[in-house]
C-alpha cells in the first residue's frame, strides 16, 4: 500500500487534478490543510483518494516560525498516514506531476527514492494556456526525496524511536541505513499556473518565508515580483522542453534553506 501525504494551502484550483493524477499508483492520501481560506478542504474531502484532512487554523506570525511549522505539519500528516500501515509514503505538493521509473517498487533493497524536479514557466506564447499545457521549463533540477518506506525492507515493525523519520522542511531525514535511489521525474508547475498565482506566490515567499529573518531569500523573491512571464529561467538559463531533461538538465546548487523553495 502507498499512502500520499501533502501539506497544502489555498489550492482549490489544482489539487483535484493532482489527486486524479496520482490515483494510478497511490492508494490513499492524508491532507494537511494549512489554514486555507478558499475551498481546498471541500475539494479534498470530496475526492475518493483522500482518507482524511487535518485542518490547521493557526497562522504563524513570522518567517522563522512559519519555516519550522511547514516541516512540523508534514510530520503530522506522516504520523497520521502510519495508521493505514503503508508500505510506502509519497510526500508531494499540489503543483507536482510525477513520472515514475518502471519497476521501482520491485527493488527490494531500496528504502527511499529521490525524484528529479524541473520548474515549468509561463512564456509569452502560452500566457492564456492551461498550466498543464505549458511547453517550457528551466534546465535546473533538484533531486528531492519524495518517497520512502516507513520501515526498513524486510522488517514488519516501524523504526525504533532513536531512528524515527522526521520532517524538518519539505523532505524527511532518514536513518543512515536507508538505501536511496533515483525514482523518476517531476513536472513542477508552481511557477506556471497563472500570472495571478505567480504574484500570490511572490507575496507569500516575501512575507512568510523570507521576512527579516531571511533577507537573501526575501530579496530574491522581491526581484521576481511582476515577472511571471519568462523567456529565460529564474536563473537566467535558456528554457528547455521536457524531453530535453536528460541531456540539457543541470543541477541547481543552493544552500539547505533554499533547497525546496527556488
Amino acid at each position: 500500500m502507498i499512502i500520499g501525504i501533502t501539506r497544502i494551502r489555498n489550492e482549490e484550483e489544482i489539487i483535484g487534478a493532482t489527486l486524479d493524477h496520482i490515483a494510478s499508483f497511490v492508494d490513499g492520501v492524508v491532507v494537511f490543510d494549512d489554514a486555507s481560506t478558499d475551498k481546498t478542504v471541500e475539494v479534498c474531502q470530496r475526492h475518493r483518494l483522500v482518507r482524511e484532512v487535518i485542518r490547521n487554523t493557526h497562522w504563524e506570525p513570522n518567517s522563522q516560525e512559519r519555516n519550522i511549522a511547514e516541516g512540523n505539519y508534514r510530520q503530522q500528516a506522516y504520523e497520521a498516514a502510519l495508521k493505514y500501515n503503508p508500505d510506502w509514503v509519497y510526500c508531494f505538493d499540489a503543483d507536482e506531476y510525477i513520472e515514475l521509473e518502471p519497476g521501482i517498487f520491485e527493488r527490494g533493497s531500496i528504502g527511499a527514492y529521490t525524484f528529479r524536479l524541473f520548474d515549468f514557466y509561463i512564456t509569452p506564447n502560452d500566457v492564456d494556456a492551461h498550466y498543464l499545457n505549458r511547453d517550457w521549463m528551466g534546465p535546473e533540477y533538484r533531486d528531492i526525496l519524495m518517497m520512502f518506506r516507513p520501515r526498513l525492507p524486510g522488517q514488519s515493525s516501524l523504526l525504533p524511536s532513536n531512528q524515527e523519520i522526521k520532517f524538518y522542511q519539505r523532505a524527511p531525514r532518514l536513518p543512515a541505513s536507508y538505501a536511496v535511489a533515483h525514482g523518476g521525474y517531476v513536472k513542477h508547475y508552481g511557477k506556471a499556473i497563472s500570472v495571478k498565482h505567480w504574484d500570490e506566490a511572490c507575496e507569500y515567499y516575501i512575507n512568510n518565508r523570507g521576512g527579516d529573518a531571511f533577507p537573501l531569500f526575501r530579496k530574491k523573491w522581491l526581484q521576481r515580483v511582476g515577472k511571471a512571464v519568462h523567456t529565460r529561467s529564474d536563473f537566467n538559463n535558456k528554457l528547455i522542453m521536457w524531453e530535453d531533461r536528460f541531456n540539457k538538465g543541470i543541477p541547481l546548487k543552493d544552500n539547505q534553506f533554499l533547497y525546496d523553495y527556488q
